[in-house]
């Protein structure tokens, strides 16, 4: 007997068991899904600690009320938003809060203030009398040319203008040459030094230093090496005169320690006037030339170049002037290294390169700013702005651009410039340093009666005889 036939059965047929079959979505599988939804919600609403919600539900609540709830709590979530949206762009732009924690300080961790003396009267009357020059100018009288070129020079650094009486000049090189030729001797300004209760000879403590005001004289200031770029300099003259090495100090890190007191720059071990610094100033009667006469001083940094038009305190003749100094010393957590300086709005003193000074302060970016500005504006620069190598030094002709260079400067803030000029002035961006030292002042002064002291107690009495 034949076996019977098996059927035979295609691939496809026999993996069509294993395909899953999908099942027809209905109607009320959807309203199942919807209602288990609705119940999830009503189960938060009811349970739910957010004020409000609660009345989105309910079987008790009619429609009205639902909607104003739900009116409500939208706009209470809505002004919560907005308020972090605030708060967060606020974050954005000054992520830094400065809060000040005073900690005092031992005095001899900060160091003595520099002190910059200007002698107002720039010339002795035997080598120029100014006034006298002056008046025949403007009478019509006749001046020599060596006399003529001495009183241009003076001019650029009196506190008065003559500049409509006389003929301009653009440029004038040769205008620090003549006034070092024309400064009074040292000797002839200072009388006598008292550092730290002991006589010292004036001429150890005192260096020359070039200011818009001529020749000053300073004392407690960093050498030009530390804080000038001189490759970046011309050679024509000196604008610092100190030498000292700073390598004991820095703003950053302060003094060494066990250093004492011989480190540079000075400071003292106490507070009070015995352990501070007097000077006793001298001035001809033959060369108080009262269109230019008197002498100016101003206490800063040890890292800063002085602008004596900037901040300066005025000292007269015959007067016992007292500077009482109150130091504060801003220093910045390291954490906020980590912001950009856009932020935390300063710089730390290795972050901001200038090109003409190796140390940033903002005194130093904004009198570098100034002198690119003035050259910018002007072709030339004032004689005691930084400056390079094939820079000319502005005559009487600038001297009108460079007061305007300088009060553009001033006015930047409120959008009266240029677009080149705008351009240039943002890219000073002169923020604060992050630590800084700042000195307070409080003055007192009261009348000297020098030549009683003088002649009671025989002291200096051959260099007070005029």
């Amino acid at each position: 007997m034949a076996p019977a036939s098996i059927p035979i059965r295609r691939y496809s047929d026999r993996a069509a068991k294993f395909v899953r079959q999908s099942r027809p979505i209905t109607v009320r599988k959807l309203r199942r899904t919807r209602n288990a939804g609705l119940d999830i919600f009503r189960d938060y609403c009811g349970n739910s600690s957010i004020h409000g919600f609660k009345y989105f539900v309910g079987n008790g609540r009619t429609r009205v009320e639902k909607v104003f709830w739900i009116a409500m709590c939208v706009l209470s979530i809505y002004g919560c938003a907005s308020l972090i949206e605030t708060v967060y762009d606020k974050w954005t732009r000054s992520p830094v809060v400065v809060t000040f924690a005073e900690k005092p300080t031992p005095v001899h961790d900060i160091p003595f203030p520099a002190v910059t003396i200007c002698p107002v009267t720039k010339v002795k009357s035997k080598v120029l009398n100014f006034t006298t020059i002056y008046q025949h100018l403007v009478h019509g009288g006749n001046v020599t040319d060596e006399d003529y070129d001495r009183f241009l020079a003076m001019i650029q650094v009196c506190d008065f203008s003559f500049n409509k009486y006389l003929v301009k000049q653009e440029f004038d090189d040769n205008l620090v040459h003549l006034l070092q030729e024309m400064a009074p001797p040292f000797e002839e300004l200072f009388l006598m030094c008292i550092w730290r209760g002991k006589y010292v000879n004036c001429s150890d403590l005192f260096e020359p230093t070039l200011t818009e005001r001529g020749i000053c004289y300073t004392f407690n200031g960093l050498a030009a090496d530390d804080v000038l770029r001189k490759e970046e300099y011309h050679q024509d003259f000196e604008h610092l005169g100190e030498k000292r090495s700073s390598e004991n100090w820095s703003m950053e890190h302060g003094y060494r320690p066990n250093i004492g007191l011989k480190a540079y720059p000075r400071r003292v071990a106490s507070p009070g006037s015995t352990a501070g610094l007097f000077v006793g100033l001298k001035s001809e009667l033959s060369d108080m030339d009262y269109l230019c006469g008197g002498y100016q001083s101003q206490l800063h940094t040890p890292n800063q170049c002085p602008q004596i038009s900037n901040q300066n305190i005025r000292i007269p003749m015959n007067q016992a002037l007292t500077v009482s100094v109150d130091p504060l010393l801003l220093t910045t957590s390291e954490n906020v290294m980590s912001y950009s300086p856009e932020k935390r709005l300063c710089f730390y003193p290795h972050e901001r390169y200038l090109r003409f000074f190796r140390l940033y302060t903002k005194g130093n970016c904004e009198l570098e700013c100034l002198s690119n500005f003035t050259l910018h504006m002007c072709g030339c620069v004032q004689f005691s702005m930084p400056r390079a190598a094939n820079v000319h030094i502005c005559g009487l002709a600038k001297l009108a651009c460079c007061e305007e260079a300088e009060s553009i400067l001033q006015e930047q803030g409120l959008g009266s410039v240029d677009n080149s000029t705008k351009m240039l002035l943002q890219s000073c961006n002169c923020l604060p340093a992050c630590i800084f030292l700042k000195y307070k002042t409080e003055i007192s002064q009261s009348h000297f009666d020098w030549r009683r002291l003088t002649d009671t107690i025989h002291l200096c009495e051959k260099e007070l005889n005029k």
